[in-house]
């Protein structure tokens, strides 16, 4: 009601003053009316109260009274209201209301009044309002500037004809001359006296009694006007407050003239050297020169004394209406608002508005831009200097209670407040779900990129970044090029390159901007930004919608690809330095997250909306890892499904460049510097930091550590590896995406597993190779490995560390709980993730350290020229096994010990036979995998690849009977038995070269082993008498021979083609029955051959595959084993009535003669060979049959003959 009362009263007052004659509707309650009488003569204003409103009948008879009365006033019939509009776009009247200029456009004349000025003599004398309009007229003359003997020439000199009979239009004129020099000093003179009785007029001190803030104010000073002035928003009228306008534009271009402003800026005009104040009685200076005052002290606003700084900013706000009240400015910039704002209507801050959009224009002048730049300071040390902003956001202002939280966040109570201070607080109300006019948050937009767009809009900047601006950043740049010039200062990178450090404040400053600014919710505020990558969006993003951050995530997916552009790639990491440690410049993020992040992270986001000081630094660095917070909550499934997608956005955007990583940048700053400020693309220094992991400091590996975890978990936060990945991942693992039920990591072992695909990209490959190599360095890296064995690791491997070593030390558990047939001491879900680590390791030696360490000179030996991948170092060093160093023969043993109990983790294996388990053994598990696929490899469709791994594992198994784990199983007990000799010095982490197999082979002979263990030696005998290679005790014994007269076989069993045909085993029995072989050692192996052909056909495959038919057809009722099918074929062969098939007959006549060569080779030397050799011979039965008739004979002989001799006496005996 006050307010409302108070605006009443003003506009009575100013209807009287600025002789206001309402329509009827405007001033139905107004009954006083009033008379103006010229100074000159002492004449009264006489009031009297109105019987009746006025109408449009009575209101010429009005007009007349009042001309009448005043004849210096002139109305307009249609409006009745003082003309105030701007004198350069009306048609100015004489006395008489002559028309002396253009009609308008319609065809019209307006009579347009002319104001007379008030108080050119003195002060005038005011009447009774009680007083009618009953006193004779009297003709009072005007006081014309234009025909003052002072001013006259001048006038006639620099205004315009129509422009001579309106005081205000003259006063205009004269005012806006550029060069006031021009104007003669006793003009000068005349015009200071004509405003100053104007100002000074008591006529205004009457008014003001009813108004607190004028009222107080010593009368007939000039002051009263000023806070009128201050006041004229509250006016509904627009034509009085166009007058008080013109007054104001009177008032702002000399100082003088304004209320208490000498008084208060005395100091500042002196330490700012803003020139000299003079006494309102001195006159001296021009025109102007009070004007330039008052823009010195504008444009050092930041370092004025409080009193004259509320001054300073009171009048800019007052001057927010229309430009023409900031002389300043008006006379800097009337040619560029002819240039860029020609169509703009003054008043409402429009021309400002314009203006501020055209600053930056290269045909702006340097002037003008001055004058916008100070006046933008203003604004940002005042909001209300906006008239824009103050229009559109005011309601908002008040709904957010903006003024209640800056008291409570202990903020001066005064008019003034920073303009960062209301976009703070509107931005806040707008996240915190308020709505906030469209209207409003355009203007907010406009200052928002203002901000950014010029540092030196932002007091903090100017002050705290003076340094770094003149020095890296060399001075003023435009465009908002210097703040990103300070943004690139602050990131790390700059810092490693040129070891220049931007100071804290300046860091600080610059954070605050970047929130004050808002800059990651609207790409378009960033003029720098938009600038370098409006090109990209508008061929990327085009169908994106501004706001939201929708185009700077548009963006942000495009780094490191070809459609990004360098330049917008830098801008845009500048921005998104900030960003990244801010939650809540993130909007979308935010507003998804934001009360979780309150539940599960414990902060207060609203303090984060209040405008810092240094000391809150503590208080604001949660929010810069709030996002780290988050992503492991998000990882244990504890944020809704929104904010885990908006999470998962954010952590795969930041990805990446390290400087988006605060988690990393921050503890990993001089690692960064020391390992990777040399020949590192962009976006690779995550992957420097993996390679050099042991060499960083603890707190760097800790955090490095961390995000190598998460990759295994996401691949997302991998780019590199995600930017060659990503169409294989939808290749081959295409059900895992965007999948709620995928596993953790799983997309990764996806990966691994068709990493050597044909169609896999060879980029992708390397990416997953690197990300294997990284993960040895900790358990940890690999999420599932973790997840399963985290307790086991506690629990049976405590104290390790590298993933090498956790390995080696749960595979060797697994090993001795399996051998030793003990309970597992490792968990179920842990052994089920160790075979695939297992499977893993086998794949690349780079991928097993400390095979790599053992074999590094046999892998320079044997496999230098290999390529590295699908184990094939590893079967390369397993085909040279007997030449291996002794360290590397250990390793590797161990390795075939796990591959040959679990043929599940034989990378070779897995990989070459896939297709042929999934055909023949698709139900076999573990070790019966490989005995399974040994039972089909001679199959015509079975793989020739798998074949070949098929065959090199039965070598490595006949090397030593503990890499057999079935033959191993069914001689536990023959190999104590009968081979104790070669047991008792077994070494465990090296083979015994066939030595125990051999053993059991000759006891084969004799028929003395186990059934089960007889079986499986007999499939060892019949499969090394097709392929030489699997007899490592005849390639030892025979090497030379064979290189000597089997290489014709050697190169057909190389090739495959004839391998697994016995093909040099059968070189070798020819050479040795011709007599070629003199080596002892190596007849000694072909007779072994030859005898165990001979104790079963079977073991001989050539020969049973000449007299397979001839076993079928004579000895179907023999049963197999203990040389029994061979004694029926040799008898059949002695019988002359039966007929063997030829090729039969004739190895078989072969195999006899070779039989009869050996023994006379190489006869048994003792009773052991002996007797093996009788118990293999088919003819053993006949020779038991000789030794039990000797024996026989000797005892009846001895029964007959009696003593042979001589008998003796007991006697004799005794002694």
């Amino acid at each position: 009601m006050a307010a409302l009362r108070r605006g009443i009263f003003l506009c009575i007052i100013s209807s009287i003053f600025c002789g206001v004659l309402s329509e009827p509707r405007n001033v139905a309650g107004n009954k006083a009316n009033g008379q103006f009488v010229n100074n000159q003569d002492n004449s009264v204003i006489n009031r009297e109260k109105r019987q009746k409103p006025l109408d449009n009948n009575n209101i010429p008879n009005n007009f007349n009274k009042i001309r009448n009365q005043n004849p210096g006033l002139n109305f307009n019939k249609n409006q009745g209201f003082p003309n105030a509009q701007d004198s350069n776009n009306q048609n100015y009247l004489n006395a008489a209301g002559q028309q002396n200029n253009r009609i308008n456009p319609q065809g019209r004349n307006d009579n347009v009044i002319q104001n007379r000025p008030f108080g050119n003599n003195g002060p005038p004398k005011v009447m009774n309002q009680n007083q009618r309009f009953n006193e004779p007229p009297r003709k009072n003359p005007v006081v014309k500037i234009s025909e003052t003997p002072q001013c006259a020439a001048d006038v006639q000199r620099l205004c315009s004809k129509n422009l001579r009979t309106n005081n205000f239009a003259i006063l205009e004129c004269l005012q806006n001359d550029a060069d006031s020099k021009g104007i003669s000093e006793t003009c000068q003179h005349f015009v200071w006296g004509y405003k100053k009785n104007l100002t000074n007029d008591e006529r205004f001190d009457t008014a003001a009694h009813e108004f607190p803030d004028c009222g107080k104010l010593e009368p007939g000073k000039g002051w009263i006007i000023s806070c009128l002035i201050e006041h004229k928003e509250n006016l509904t009228n627009e034509n009085c407050k166009q007058f008080l306008n013109k007054m104001a534009s009177i008032i702002f271009g000399d100082y003088r003239l304004i209320c208490n402003f000498m008084d208060k800026c005395q100091k500042d005009v002196e330490s700012n050297s803003c020139g000299r104040l003079a006494q309102r009685d001195e006159v001296e200076d021009a025109l102007h020169s009070q004007g330039e005052t008052i823009k010195c002290l504008s444009e050092h606003v930041g370092t004025l004394q409080d009193t004259c700084k509320h001054e300073i900013l009171r009048i800019a706000e007052l001057q927010a209406d229309d430009f023409h009240l900031d002389r300043a400015l008006y006379y800097a910039c009337r040619d560029a608002r002819e240039q860029f704002c020609k169509k703009t209507k003054a008043g409402g801050g429009k021309v400002f508005k314009c203006l501020f959009r055209h600053k930056f224009d290269k045909d702006m002048n340097t002037e003008c831009r001055s004058a916008l730049v100070t006046r933008q300071k203003l604004v940002a040390e005042d909001y209300k200097v906006s008239h824009g902003l103050v229009a559109a956001c005011s309601r908002d202002i008040r709904a957010a209670k903006c003024a209640i939280r800056l008291q409570d966040q202990g903020m001066p109570d005064n008019k003034h407040v920073r303009l960062s201070h209301v976009l703070l607080c509107l931005e806040a109300s707008e996240k915190g779900g308020e709505r906030v006019s469209p209207e409003c948050l355009a203007e907010m937009r406009d200052w928002r990129r203002a901000l950014m767009e010029d540092y030196r809009i932002s007091p903090d900047i100017v002050k705290e970044c003076a340094k770094e601006i003149m020095g890296p950043c060399k001075g003023i740049h435009k465009e908002g090029r210097t703040l990103h010039c300070l943004m690139d200062l602050a990131r790390p990178h700059h810092n490693r390159e040129t070891e220049i450090e931007i100071s804290n404040t300046c860091l600080r400053a610059i954070e605050d901007l970047i929130e004050e600014a808002d800059a990651g919710e609207d790409f378009r505020v960033d003029p720098a930004l938009q600038e370098v990558c409006q090109p990209v969006v508008e061929t990327q993003c085009k169908d994106v919608k501004p706001g939201d951050a929708n185009v700077l995530n548009c963006l942000m997916e495009l780094l490191g690809s070809d459609k990004m552009l360098e330049d917008c790639e830098e801008r845009l990491l500048e921005i998104q330095f900030f960003v990244a440690r801010d939650f809540k410049l993130d909007p979308r993020l935010f507003r998804k997250c934001r009360r979780v992040a309150q539940e599960v992270c414990q902060v207060d986001v609203k303090k984060w909306f209040e405008k810092k000081t240094v000391e809150d630094e503590a208080e604001m660095a949660p929010k810069r890892f709030l996002l780290a917070c988050l992503h492991n909550h998000a990882k244990r499934k504890q944020l809704d499904r929104a904010c885990a997608f908006e999470v998962k956005r954010v952590m795969h955007q930041r990805a990446a460049n390290v400087d988006l990583e605060p988690r990393i940048e921050t503890p990993c700053l001089a690692d960064l510097g020391a390992f990777c400020s040399d020949d590192v693309e962009k976006g690779e220094e995550v992957r420097c930091l993996q390679d050099h992991m042991d060499e960083l400091a603890e707190r760097c590996q800790w955090a490095v550590g961390n995000y190598t975890e998460d990759e295994d978990e996401d691949p997302g936060l991998d780019r590199i590896l995600m930017k060659a990945c990503t169409p294989m991942i939808k290749k081959f693992c295409e059900d895992l995406l965007d999948n709620d039920a995928t596993e953790a990591g799983e997309v990764m072992e996806c990966l691994i597993k068709y990493k050597h695909h044909s169609d896999m990209n060879t980029k992708c490959t390397a990416g997953i190779e690197h990300h294997q190599i990284v993960t040895l360095k900790d358990y940890r890296f690999s999420y599932k490995f973790k997840e399963a064995c985290k307790q086991d690791v506690l629990t049976n491997c405590r104290g390790m560390k590298r993933k090498a070593d956790v390995v080696v030390c749960m595979s060797e558990i697994l090993r001795n709980d399996t051998l030793l047939e003990q309970d597992h001491r490792i968990s179920k879900p842990c052994r089920k993730q160790m075979k695939v680590e297992l499977l893993q390791r086998g794949e690349d030696i780079h991928l097993d350290p400390f095979l790599e360490e053992a074999c590094g000179m046999d892998v320079n030996r044997f496999c230098k020229k290999i390529e590295h991948g699908k184990a094939r170092v590893v079967e390369c060093l397993k085909k040279h096994q007997d030449q291996l160093t002794a360290s590397c023969k250990k390793k590797l043993f161990k390795r075939e010990q796990l591959e040959m109990k679990d043929n599940s983790v034989d990378y070779s294996l897995m990989s070459f036979c896939k297709r042929m388990i999934n055909h023949f053994c698709k139900e076999e598990t573990g070790p019966s995998l490989l005995s399974c696929l040994k039972k089909y490899k001679d199959e015509e469709e079975f793989d020739a690849k798998c074949r070949k791994v098929i065959i090199t594992r039965q070598e490595i198994q006949n090397l030593d009977y503990r890499l057999n784990p079935q033959l191993k199983t069914a001689c536990k007990r023959d190999i104590p038995k009968f081979c104790k000799d070669v047991t008792d010095n077994e070494p465990n982490d090296k083979d015994l070269e066939g030595k125990v197999i051999n053993c059991l082979k000759i006891k084969f002979r004799g028929n003395r082993l186990s059934r089960d263990c007889e079986d499986n030696i007999r499939e060892v005998i019949k499969e090394a008498a097709l392929d030489y290679r699997q007899d490592p005790m005849l390639i030892n014994a025979c090497k030379a021979q064979i290189t000597e007269h089997c290489l014709d076989s050697i190169a057909v069993a190389s090739d495959g083609s004839d391998d697994g045909k016995g093909g040099v085993i059968n070189c070798l029995k020819k050479t040795f029955e011709a007599k070629k072989i003199t080596d002892p050692q190596c007849q000694k192996q072909i007779i072994r051959l030859l005898l165990e052909g001979k104790a079963d056909v079977h073991v001989d495959p050539l020969l049973y595959k000449a007299c397979s038919l001839d076993i079928k057809h004579f000895c179907y009722n023999v049963p197999q084993g203990e040389g029994r099918q061979m004694s029926c074929l040799l008898a059949a062969l002695e019988d002359k009535g039966v007929r063997l098939k030829p090729e039969c007959n004739k190895m078989l006549e072969e195999r006899v003669q070779m039989w009869e060569y050996a023994a006379k080779v190489a006869p048994p030397e003792t009773m052991g060979e002996l007797m093996d050799q009788i118990s293999s011979s088919p003819a053993k039965n006949y020779f038991l049959g000789i030794i039990f008739a000797i024996i026989g004979f000797l005892f009846i002989a001895g029964l007959f003959c009696g003593r042979v001799t001589k008998r003796v006496p007991a006697g004799q005996k005794n002694k």
